[in-house]
């Protein structure tokens, strides 16, 4: 039951896993398309109040060449509105108004000798208005009382109006709200024939309108991020599902292959070694003795015989090591002795080969629960390569001893060496380090040896330096009684 839980775990996790970058992706490009999105829209808005303020500033500049500075000179204080000047003026200013939508206030102001204090000289309204209770509280308050020629205007909070206005036209940067909603103002400088500015001409402009008008452009923005959004997460889930698919369908191919190679490999075992068997028998001279020559080439169909077994053999486990059925089969295995034999088994090829070839053997190995067969399949193959790969004259040496009540070995050798690009991917099915491409080798033997260390819950890891030769390190643990897998 126990097992059944883990199993469900690990399907829920690995589900999870394949959802995880996915889901991941779509997050981040929903969000990327979202910020994308609002910061089109934020330079959209920012754009259509910039040409509003340019158009008011148009419209500004365009007015004030409509005054006659010498109107404006004549108007100084409240005892000249009954001035015909200060009447046109005023008139001016109420046709400016009135030919504009939206234009709700239009003045004229001049500077004063304190910068942060203009002077009115007309408005638009300053004829026919009345003054009203704005805030209904019975009674006309200073700020509600119409403005009148000479009247003081305090332009702290107007930058623009204080200290841009009288050089050239501008607007300001921000909105204010008055009881006609929000407003924006623009200025432009009104000049003699001399281009002294004498005053500006103010307007103030009720853009609530355009202001809903542009936040209506906040809709289709909305609308182009939810199909985008959309459009995102069909194609995730289009991606996703043929990537599962295209997983699932390279496993069952990967399964079938492996199938494939474990029943040829199974079946070619079988006759090669009845192949061997008989020239092994013609060797021995069961068969009747043989001549030198015949000796000669039946050794010589012995031997490739040999190294077919043994390709056989290794397609086999690396079959079952793909398909998880390598099997574990422990038994009470004399560690020293049987090192000594694998040792002693692979001493004739270093011999051949004029390679040193030691051991050092500790005392203090016991009898351990191991696979025979796995043991032996790593060990001989770490030693063979070994030799295999030390040029005449190297050196290969077998340490084993018991570490922490666990086996460890090493099998180094002074030979080429595993190149550090190749590091990784060394105990790979069929990979082959790139310097070694001239020497006999099918790019099984490491790929095998780490799953027979592993499966029996072992580990296994090198150093190496290209042209230094490698050292390989395995390390077993000891485990009581006999298990199957």
């Amino acid at each position: 039951m126990k097992l059944m839980k883990i199993k469900r775990n690990k399907k829920r996790i690995l589900i999870i896993k394949d959802w995880v970058s996915p889901i991941s992706i779509l997050v981040i490009c929903s969000l990327l398309a979202s910020l994308i999105t609002f910061l089109l829209y934020g330079f959209t808005r920012d754009l259509l109040i910039e040409r509003l303020r340019e158009r008011m500033m148009a419209i500004a500049s365009t007015a004030a060449v409509q005054f006659d500075p010498d109107d404006i000179s004549k108007v100084e204080n409240v005892s000249d509105i009954e001035k015909p000047e200060f009447q046109k003026l005023v008139n001016q200013l109420w046709r400016l108004r009135e030919a504009n939508k939206n234009l709700k206030y239009a003045y004229i102001m001049r500077r004063t000798s304190d910068i942060n204090e203009f002077e009115f000289i007309a408005d638009a309204d300053m004829l026919t208005a009345e003054e009203e209770d704005i805030n209904e509280n019975g009674t006309i308050d200073p700020d509600e009382e119409l403005p009148m020629p000479g009247d003081p205007y305090d332009v702290t909070e107007y930058p623009a109006l204080r200290d841009e206005s009288y050089y050239y036209p501008v607007a300001d940067r921000e909105l204010y709200a008055d009881q006609w909603g929000l407003m924006l103002a623009a200025y432009a400088p009104i000049k003699d024939g001399n281009e002294n500015t004498v005053a500006i001409i103010g307007i103030d402009v009720l853009v609530g309108d355009y202001l809903k008008l542009t936040q209506a452009t906040l809709l289709p923005f909305i609308l182009f991020v939810a199909f985008l959004v959309l459009l995102l997460t069909l194609l995730t889930i289009m991606l996703v599902r043929i990537y599962k698919e295209r997983v699932e369908i390279m496993r069952e191919l990967d399964r079938q292959k492996d199938e494939l190679l474990s029943m040829v490999s199974h079946q070619l075992a079988t006759p090669i070694s009845a192949v061997k068997w008989n020239l092994e028998m013609m060797i021995d001279g069961d068969l009747g003795k043989l001549t030198d020559v015949q000796d000669k080439h039946v050794k010589s169909m012995y031997a490739q015989s040999a190294n077919l077994a043994d390709l056989a053999h290794m397609i086999l486990d690396v079959s079952r090591l793909q398909l998880g059925k390598m099997k574990v089969d422990r038994t009470d295995l004399d560690v020293k002795k049987f090192v000594e034999e694998v040792f002693d088994e692979v001493k004739p090829k270093a011999e051949e080969k004029g390679v040193h070839y030691e051991k050092a053997v500790g005392g203090n190995l016991k009898n351990m629960m191991l696979d025979k067969r796995l043991m032996r399949m790593t060990m001989e193959n770490l030693l063979t390569n070994a030799v295999k790969y030390t040029p005449k004259g190297g050196k290969v040496k077998l340490i084993a001893e018991m570490r922490g009540g666990a086996l460890h070995y090493e099998v180094s050798d002074t030979g080429c060496g595993i190149p550090k690009k190749d590091h990784d991917k060394i105990f790979g099915k069929l990979f082959r380090a790139s310097n070694v491409l001239n020497i006999d080798g099918n790019g099984f033997g490491l790929f095998v040896a780490k799953g027979a260390v592993e499966a029996q819950g072992g580990s296994i890891s090198f150093e190496s330096k290209e042209g230094k030769g490698t050292v390989f390190k395995v390390d077993l643990p000891d485990v009581k009684g006999n298990t199957n897998k």
